[in-house]
């Protein structure tokens, strides 16, 4: 078991639930969809090269990222698994893009033909996804577009046109999907488009996290796995509705990977009636025992959690009084006896039989789970735990 007694904040990867996730999602696509791991984001709070390690040892194969600085990061690190680029570079990265040999997406003329020009310089094809705009209006090529589109791609050298795909705006939020279908029908249209154009993509992807989960129909060749690799659900609805298509398989389908870690530096007495923190915002109605946390806003610790949320000391709940401060927080053990300085804490994660879960953290401070992980300051270290 590692040691982390040189730590005062750490977060813990857990090998065995991302390894979990991972085999449950190549069990629901079956191995003839080719299984993309999106680490954006610091791999969505969970530490880019732990992810990236856990996911090759997992038998992933290609990664999804959103900026040329993140693949160059991995190709640096020593991944030569496919990585796609979900975000246009700019005209002047092309050449990095062609020369490190990554999948891009495009969807703007410029940018096609900067990679045509930087295909023709290195002498290898440029691998590109078109990105479909469907209906999230964001990145991606107009429908009334496309074919005009299509045409100017079609004169320019040097382009593979390998993929394309789309992303649905309201398949996570709801219950109710008609307007994922009525994407996915857009998309389909879209497929004939490029078909008659003469292109032949291999690698046709629309599913995130939550399509995986709901529909198997939007598979095609490739999905992106997102948040539900790391063990947690995209929303409250999405469990709702794959539960009620598997109620015997949705409680435990998904393992949380993430346990956020920090240890008391001082325990104090606050006699009854003084207050707590920045702006006097609790006054102690007893005498209270406090445990001060070398955590606060600057770490990730939201301050919307001030005087809401708990943390875990010994298996218990301990509360978070007066405002979360940039570097600190303050949290009544009164009711936990025997706490000591450097004691453990768990601020998101399980301890003995109580748990915080981001759904939890995000609910108090009316976020989502994504926000709550990926704003965990990158510099805390992640460590991989059996």
């Amino acid at each position: 078991m590692a040691s982390f007694s040189e730590y005062t904040t750490w977060v813990e990867i857990s090998r065995r639930a991302y390894l979990h996730n991972l085999q449950a999602f190549r069990r629901l696509v079956g191995p003839a969809v080719e299984l993309t791991t999106v680490i954006k984001a610091n791999a969505y709070g969970h530490g880019w090269k732990p992810i990236a390690t856990l996911a090759r040892e997992g038998g992933i194969r290609s990664f999804a990222v959103h900026s040329l600085s993140e693949a160059l990061q991995l190709r640096e690190a020593g991944f030569t698994e496919d990585i796609l680029i979900m975000s246009q570079p700019l005209a002047t990265q092309a050449d990095a893009v062609v020369r490190h040999n990554f999948r891009q997406v495009v969807y703007t003329l410029p940018v096609a033909q900067a990679l045509s020009e930087a295909a023709r310089r290195h002498q290898r094809p440029a691998r590109v996804h078109l990105k479909i705009e469907t209906g999230t209006y964001r990145q991606g090529i107009l429908p009334e577009e496309l074919p005009s589109f299509l045409t100017a791609l079609a004169s320019l050298p040097g382009l593979e046109v390998e993929g394309m795909y789309t992303h649905f705006a309201n398949i996570e939020d709801t219950t109710d999907h008609s307007y994922a279908f009525l994407q996915l029908e857009r998309f389909q249209q879209a497929m004939e488009v490029v078909h008659a154009h003469g292109f032949q993509p291999s690698k046709i992807h629309t599913a995130c996290s939550a399509a995986i989960l709901l529909f198997p129909q939007t598979y095609f060749t490739m999905v992106r796995l997102g948040i539900s690799q790391y063990g947690l659900w995209p929303s409250r609805e999405t469990f709702i509705s794959y539960s009620h298509a598997h109620p015997q398989n949705g409680r435990h389908l998904l393992q949380p990977v993430l346990t956020w870690k920090t240890r008391v530096l001082q325990v104090k007495t606050v006699p009854a009636g003084e207050c707590i923190g920045y702006g006097c915002t609790y006054q102690a109605s007893r005498p209270t025992r406090l445990a001060i946390l070398p955590v606060g806003y600057a770490d990730g610790y939201d301050r919307r959690l001030s005087n809401q949320s708990y943390v875990l000391i010994r298996g218990r709940r301990a509360p978070v009084r007066g405002r979360v401060c940039m570097n600190l927080t303050m949290v009544d053990v009164t009711d936990i006896p025997g706490v000591v300085p450097e004691e453990e804490v768990v601020l998101l994660g399980s301890q003995g039989e109580e748990s915080v879960t981001a759904e939890h953290l995000a609910a108090l401070i009316g976020t989502i789970p994504y926000e709550v992980v990926t704003r965990i300051n990158w510099d805390i270290p992640r460590i991989v735990v059996d």
